[in-house]
């Protein structure tokens, strides 16, 4: 039988399930779109899961097996269809899922205006690959459903942490960004894209011999986007394991502070991780807000120089029907691209309004797409990111098994002596 290259298979609420195996009581399955007469990769999984054998074509696996033909009863339905029970809600992968779906949506019209951005419309994935009726940085260049610099940031410190059985290596996190963006790994695509200048200065400093912690640049104008744009696990981590308020921006500023080592960057991280806490926790953005901002403003004002904290003051107003969305400027800041997240999800009530209104800010699309993507992802569940959007999304299953494989390594009972 013809052996593919591609990933290991991996279920997910779309794996579709083709035909049974009266013989053995297994599945044939694909994560591909198409009909069956295209070259459609399928593998076989039992009734619980377990995959039993992949890698192989449709066409070819008939072609070099005719006896198998009689013993497959057609089917037509989803794995989720064929056990309910199969896909138990996690955070991580949903989340993970939510922030690369956000960042693939925001890439074509990263830094296009506010407002031209608004005049598309734009409810699809699009790229080089769709019809186009703009012109911008990304959409004449790369595919729709790619993602960019901020997913691929947060499965290289996914990969770091699995890696050392559940344990951060800031050392090691370093060199996973190196390796996405010198050989191009954690890239949904052959080659990455979208390096910051933030980011782009710290790894320079590494490279130079600069101990990790120390990398990130500590001045006012360090303060982009790049550290909250992948902070999503490391929030994750402090979540999972339970961690005390002042352990948890420990963790929080070390791994901001790879690239971003300025005070307002930590704040902002830690009002991020708060407000995930908080929505895990309560699935109701708005006590979410209430609890995580207003609720640890004495905190934060022992915790954060005045300056830090007067820098997040429009956060405070977010629900307040005085507070204008349009006041925020279009930049990649990483206060503004805070509010964005938070402003979005407090004024939508599910994921793909969440994410289309931080995309319709402009600007910087793909990372306001992304942050927003993982809280409302992980709060609402993969089942509500659109099923057009997950359908065109590249490399599904390796953010899918990488998440995965995260969340069990994170869980509360792997955390080190």
């Amino acid at each position: 039988m013809t052996q593919s290259n591609d990933t290991k298979a991996c279920l997910h609420r779309n794996t579709r399930v083709l035909f049974r195996n009266k013989r053995n009581q297994t599945y044939v399955m694909t994560n591909d779109t198409g009909s069956e007469q295209d070259l459609l990769r399928v593998f076989f999984a039992d009734i619980h899961g377990k995959i039993t054998a992949e890698g192989f074509l449709l066409g070819s696996l008939f072609a070099h097996d005719p006896y198998i033909i009689p013993d497959l009863e057609k089917l037509s339905c989803s794995f989720s269809a064929l056990n309910p029970g199969y896909f138990v809600a996690d955070p991580v992968v949903d989340g993970l899922l939510g922030q690369a779906a956000g960042d693939a949506f925001g890439v074509p019209v990263e830094f296009m205006e506010r407002s031209a951005v608004r005049e598309l419309g734009l409810k699809d994935m699009v790229g080089k690959d769709t019809p186009l009726t703009f012109s911008s940085r990304w959409g004449n260049l790369i595919p729709a459903g790619a993602w960019s610099d901020d997913t691929s940031m947060t499965i290289a410190a996914m990969a770091s942490v699995i890696q050392h059985g559940g344990v951060i290596d800031h050392d090691d996190v370093m060199k996973q960004f190196l390796a996405w963006w010198d050989e191009g790994m954690y890239s949904s695509l052959s080659f990455p894209f979208g390096l910051g200048n933030n980011i782009s200065h710290a790894m320079a400093r590494y490279r130079r011999g600069t101990p990790a912690l120390a990398c990130g640049g500590k001045d006012l104008m360090d303060n982009g986007n790049g550290a909250l744009m992948r902070i999503f696990p490391f929030a994750m981590y402090c979540i999972r394991k339970n961690l005390p308020q002042d352990e948890a921006l420990s963790v929080i500023r070390n791994a901001a502070g790879l690239t971003h080592g300025h005070e307002i960057n930590a704040m902002s991280c830690f009002i991020y991780t708060l407000f995930l806490d908080e929505c895990l926790r309560t699935r109701n953005p708005e006590k979410a807000y209430r609890n995580a901002l207003p609720g640890n403003t004495a905190f934060f004002r022992r915790t954060f120089s005045e300056e830090t904290v007067e820098a997040h003051a429009d956060l405070f107003q977010l629900n307040r029907s005085s507070f204008d969305p349009d006041s925020i400027p279009e930049s990649g800041y990483v206060v503004d691209s805070l509010t964005i997240a938070l402003y979005s999800i407090l004024h939508t009530a599910n994921y793909e309004d969440a994410v289309s209104m931080a995309v319709n800010f402009g600007y910087d699309t793909d990372t306001d797409g992304a942050i927003t993507g993982s809280i409302a992802g992980a709060m609402y569940g993969q089942s509500q990111i659109p099923e057009r959007w997950l359908n065109r999304l590249l490399k599904k299953e390796l953010l899918t098994s990488i998440g995965q494989q995260f969340s069990q390594n994170i869980s509360a009972d792997s955390r080190p002596d």
